[in-house]
Order: C-alpha cells, then structure tokens, then sequence
C-alpha cells in the first residue's frame, strides 16, 4: 500500500499543470520521474501484488523511499501518499460517514483511535503501539527511519494518522512528531495535540 501511494504521488506531482510555449519537453519531460514508464510499470506491478494480498519487499520500500528523498519536493509527496494511504484504507470502512455526523465526541474518538490503530498495523506492521490520552502513536523500526536526520520521510504517518482522525471525526487534528527514529533511534512517536 505505500509504496503504490509513493509512486502515485510522485507521478502526480511531476505531471505538468500547463505546458509554457518555451519549454522543450524532450529536455524536460525526461527528467520527471513520475511520468517515466519504469514508474508506470511499477504502479501497475504495486496494484497486481495489492489485489493478490501481497507485499512489496521491504528493500524495495526502503529503496523507493531514498529515491524520493533526494527531491526537493519529497515533503510534498510523502504527505500526499500518507493521506492517499488513509483514504485507501477508509475507503471500505463504514467510519467515513461519521465526520459528517452529530457523533458524540468521545464516540468519535474512540473509533479514530481503533481506526488509526488497524492504519498502522497495516502499513507498518506488528511493531506499533497506540497510548494515551493523548493520543500517541509509535512506531519502532519505521521505514522512514531511513530518512535522515531531518526525518522528512516521516511526513508520510504523520499525514495519515492526520487524514484518518480528520476524516472520522471531522476536524483537523494536530499531528506532532515527538520521537523521530532518524534522529533519536529505535522508534518514531506521534501525539495528538488537543
């Protein structure tokens, strides 16, 4: 799921809004990987293996990810595809309707901390925890841990929790990384701010 969320984002952010006149697309196309068809290909590979209930290998992942770290826009990207990532997994779950509900408030909490829970098993695996109040998310062995020391990479579980608690409760939450596994070691954190 998030390596089709990455190169998805990546072919959108590179698709030109408008053409200018003066612009030689033999020179300039090239260079926007997210219209190549290696990027194609690996979109329709990545959708194939999500049908079949497979995963990508996690080197694969990893090497998706420093690819896209290298461009200036990476924040951007990764943003997009964690709230693309959110989305996919609301989207077969009846917790969409109730951000456009009268839902008390507890009852809407309770339910975006069990949806961003099942989030993070599915896109980080077994080795997440969920604490609080306040809402905090941790992840040990993050994949984005790979990032660097400026963590950009985690932008991307940043964006989905945002987006799931956004979309389950209907306000925007604030999202702070408290704990940054590029930085600080073995494990990436969360917290809901209220």
């Amino acid at each position: 799921m998030l390596p089709l969320a990455i190169l998805e984002a990546v072919r959108t952010h590179d698709r030109p809004l408008e053409v200018l006149e003066e612009e030689d697309l033999s020179a300039s196309l090239p260079r926007r990987l997210g219209l190549t068809g290696v990027v194609e290909t690996q979109i329709l590979r990545y959708r194939d293996l999500a049908k079949r209930g497979q995963g990508v290998p996690l080197a694969e992942v990893e090497h998706l990810l420093r690819l896209v770290l290298r461009r200036p826009d990476a924040g951007a990207i990764l943003r997009e595809a964690g709230y693309d990532v959110a989305h996919r997994l609301l989207r077969r779950r009846a917790v969409r309707i109730l951000g456009h509900l009268p839902v008390p408030r507890r009852v809407g909490r309770a339910i975006a901390r069990r949806t961003v829970r099942r989030l993070l098993q599915r896109i980080a695996g077994r080795d997440t925890a969920l604490t609080g109040p306040p809402l905090t998310a941790t992840i040990r062995g993050a994949v984005t841990a790979i990032g660097g020391e400026n963590g950009t990479a985690c932008v991307l579980y940043a964006a989905a929790i945002e987006e799931v608690v956004h979309v389950v409760t209907g306000q925007r939450p604030d999202i702070r990384e408290t704990r940054c596994g590029a930085r600080d070691g073995d494990r990436c954190e969360w917290t809901l701010v209220q």
